[in-house]
């Protein structure tokens, strides 16, 4: 699956015409994702913040190079969605960067469940290490690309 903005504008529109109350395991597993990104939040742009629905985004600029090239601005880096029975978290880098794939860890093996997507029922289930981990080696990528810019 592709994540775009479309794609995912489209599912927190879905969520707000079928919207329920969300359930607490996956409240406090959303909190706990989004709160492992909080040490990188500021070099970011936070496209969706929601209590459903979280983005980061780069601001650099960049142009395509397919038969319609232009320049668009921003890559996503992670995005945390609340689904009907489990919370998935996104992670672009996994997209760009093979080896960051072929890195990850025993402990996270079992929640992938796509390309770049881990999906989590439980706040218990999160290793937080691990995901620790994966976001600073994923930073330190779009870093060393040039696509964000260190803020203190």
């Amino acid at each position: 699956m592709r994540i775009t903005k479309a794609s995912t504008n489209a599912h927190v529109q879905n969520l707000k015409k079928n919207s329920r109350a969300i359930p607490l395991p996956l409240e406090e597993t959303f909190s706990n994702l989004v709160g492992l990104l909080e040490p990188v939040q500021a070099s970011f742009e936070i496209r969706v913040n929601n209590p459903q629905h979280y983005e980061l985004w780069t601001t650099h600029i960049y142009r395509t190079f397919s038969q319609k090239a232009r320049y668009k601005k921003g890559l996503m880096f992670a995005s945390v969605i609340v689904f009907s029975k489990f919370v998935s978290f996104y992670f672009y880098p996994l997209y760009l960067n093979k080896e960051l794939k072929n890195q990850l860890s025993d402990e996270l093996k079992p929640f992938v469940g796509g390309e770049s997507c881990f999906r989590f029922k439980k706040p218990d289930d999160i290793p937080h290490s691990e995901l620790n981990r994966l976001i600073s080696d994923g930073f330190a990528y779009y870093s060393g690309q040039g696509w964000i810019e260190e803020k203190s």
